[in-house]
């Protein structure tokens, strides 16, 4: 589940309001998460405005933000990748 060219949360935003998402998944990325959406037969990652993928460090954020501010109720969770023994002291 990856491609070559994310998109950015307006975009994202745009894709949901038209009904083009098929699906949409949490994937684990070390420590962090990201989000990746089903447009159509391909998977687009969510990007940052200065990063190829935007990352969560809390999964619980991620949720109350695609809950919330997004309106998305169901995803799925993609944690083959999780690796909780990089997480920061900080």
């Amino acid at each position: 589940m990856t491609d070559a060219k994310g998109i950015t949360e307006a975009t994202l935003r745009e894709l949901l309001d038209s009904g083009a998402i098929r699906s949409v998944a949490l994937v684990a990325q070390g420590d962090g998460w990201a989000v990746q959406v089903e447009v159509g037969t391909r998977w687009r990652t969510l990007r940052s405005a200065r990063e190829p993928v935007r990352v969560w460090k809390s999964l619980d954020r991620l949720a109350r933000w695609l809950r919330e501010d997004l309106g998305v109720a169901e995803w799925s969770v993609d944690a083959r990748q999780y690796t909780p023994a990089q997480r920061s002291a900080a």
